[in-house]
């Protein structure tokens, strides 16, 4: 028979070395033990709390800890309806102001063995996870993520949840079968995202938002951007944009270069764009602009915010006249179907 360690019984120090070594989902299993420990882990500060948050809303619910590079899954949500057993039979835990929800570690077709809670509604179960988080993990959650509904009121709640509990999500990720237009409209209209926006929803064919979208974001990645035409384009404020399946015009990207050239889309650093048509830049792009044509030999390298290093091999320079900041277009040679702006200095201060 073994004799359980009693963990908080340790002094500070050597309690704080053990927390800093369990990583985010032991740290969050263990803080619904009791109060005690509930109350320690919400107090402790170290490497298991560097997280980044995301909370995911349909084809599966849970909380992760995730960036580009690996996820690991925090808490999961199912409504009881889908026990294979009576869950009053189950361990229960406490949740924020929720009571002896129970809760299963098992195995799941997404990541290894998760914590699974299991709730009469699914969304209350979310938003119910996503402040235990906060709370535990003394930060926002970073990124909200919209897949399919299960119900038509799935994307208010999430809006409203956000607006209730942290006023804006830094990071929206959207990714979902749109059933009308208006799915598309309550998303541009009711989410207040303040960093990025990945929208890749395909709308209808004749798609047009009820109102003007306020795309002011350091990033923003559309991969169905057919209904986004010049003057949506022009109002962008955003550091990074990328528009695929684009039905921008040789004349757009003109009539952008010398908006850019004006001070217009300030905050600009790239630009790509992948279009339908083939791009006319000697005639049509570079109309009217001042240009200095560079030799393939010529290589400068481009380092974004994420210091992800690309390599530039000859390209257009364009500079503007107010303040001498300059503009590289760049297509790789012969991608005539891909628009690819970028505004130095990058992050590294690089300017050539």
């Amino acid at each position: 028979m073994t004799t359980p360690f009693p963990l908080f019984s340790l002094p500070y120090l050597p309690l704080k070395q053990v927390l800093d070594n369990v990583g985010s989902e032991a740290l969050v299993i263990l803080s619904m033990c009791s109060l005690r420990s509930k109350n320690i882990a919400v107090s402790y500060r170290g490497p298991s709390k560097s997280v980044r948050l995301k909370l995911r809303f349909g084809s599966y619910d849970y909380l992760e800890d995730s960036t580009y590079f690996y996820l690991t899954i925090l808490l999961m949500v199912e409504e009881k309806g889908k026990l294979p057993i009576d869950y009053n039979t189950l361990e229960t835990v406490r949740i924020g102001s929720f009571e002896k929800i129970p809760v299963v570690m098992e195995k799941h077709s997404i990541k290894g063995v998760n914590l699974i809670t299991y709730w009469e509604d699914r969304i209350t179960g979310l938003v119910a996870i996503g402040d235990y988080a906060r709370e535990v993990f003394n930060q926002d959650i970073y990124q909200v993520r919209l897949y399919d509904k299960e119900a038509d009121d799935d994307h208010r709640r999430a809006a409203e949840w956000i607006k209730n509990s942290q006023k804006t999500i830094q990071s929206l990720r959207c990714d979902f079968k749109p059933k009308i237009d208006k799915d598309i409209d309550f998303i541009l209209e009711n989410f207040n995202y303040t960093e990025k926006l990945f929208l890749f929803v395909r709308p209808s064919e004749h798609y047009s938002p009820s109102r003007m979208p306020s795309f002011q974001v350091d990033s923003l990645h559309v991969r169905f951007s057919f209904w986004i035409k010049q003057d949506h384009l022009l109002t962008m404020n955003c550091k990074y944009i990328w528009l695929e399946n684009s039905t921008l015009s040789s004349h757009d990207f003109n009539v952008l270069l010398k908006h850019w050239m004006n001070g217009g889309c300030s905050q600009l650093k790239v630009l790509r764009v992948d279009v339908e048509e083939l791009i006319d830049y000697e005639v049509v792009v570079l109309d009217g602009v001042e240009f200095t044509q560079r030799a393939d030999d010529v290589e400068r390298v481009f380092v974004d915010e994420v210091d992800a290093h690309t390599l530039i091999r000859g390209g257009i320079d364009i500079k503007r006249p107010t303040d001498n900041a300059k503009l590289t277009i760049y297509n790789g040679g012969n991608h005539l179907k891909h628009f690819w702006m970028i505004v130095w200095p990058d992050s590294a201060e690089n300017s050539y």
